[in-house]
């Protein structure tokens, strides 16, 4: 099952599916260039989501970005630099997302902090469902660049967790103690469901992973 994109809205200044309007616009060069490399990385993510990446085209990708094969050069150096990009792009926004999703809940409240970590992080994927099935299943094709930007993210998943605990413990001393290596299998195991989800329900799916989610780092701490 491949995903199906959503069509991605633009703001007032731009056309359906992001292009700036024709004739006299009124922005800068910098909000030009923004603006082409947005549709670019979204185009990316779109049609490789739809193709998958091994046979996913720049020329593809210019087409669904309605951008030229010169402006995508002026931006990237090829598919794999432009796919580097949107990942660590997406990563950023994400992350984003969690920090500003987290802002309001105390930090001792680590049991809140986990449930909003994932309904903002799966909410997130749910809301991009191309760049969720890019990130989550077409980073194994794309080479080991991408293989280990993913390894690197995901470690940096574990450590969040790994965080968690240690605030945990400190508030709850009979909260049992783990080794480092849990986290990474807990993070791969979400990863893995993840991906299920993406095959079999699709990314609106998502969301409903919340509460497994949030069940099985508890058990993990060791309480109720």
């Amino acid at each position: 099952m491949r995903a199906t994109p959503e069509a991605a809205g633009g703001d007032s200044a731009r056309r359906a599916g992001g292009r700036l309007p024709s004739g006299r616009h009124g922005l800068s060069r910098e909000d030009v260039a923004a603006s082409q490399r947005e549709r670019i990385v979204r185009g990316l993510f779109e049609v490789v989501a739809e193709k998958g990446y091994p046979v996913a085209t720049i020329g593809d990708v210019v087409e669904r970005a309605g951008v030229s094969r010169r402006t995508f050069y002026e931006h990237f150096t090829g598919k794999e630099s432009c796919f580097l990009a949107a990942f660590d792009g997406a990563v950023a926004e994400v992350g984003a997302q969690l920090d500003a999703a987290l802002e309001a809940i105390p930090r001792h409240e680590w049991r809140a902090r986990v449930r909003q970590s994932w309904r903002a992080f799966l909410g997130a994927l749910a809301a991009n469902p191309a760049a969720a099935w890019s990130l989550y299943i077409e980073t194994f094709a794309a080479g080991p660049a991408l293989a280990a930007r993913t390894t690197a993210v995901n470690s940096g998943f574990a450590e969040t967790f790994r965080r968690l605990h240690r605030l945990a413990r400190r508030q709850d001393p009979t909260i049992r103690e783990l080794p480092p290596e849990v986290f990474e299998l807990y993070i791969g195991g979400t990863a893995e469901r993840i991906r299920t989800c993406l095959h079999t329900r699709g990314a609106g799916a998502l969301p409903e992973l919340e509460d497994l989610f949030v069940h099985t780092i508890v058990l993990l701490f060791g309480k109720s």
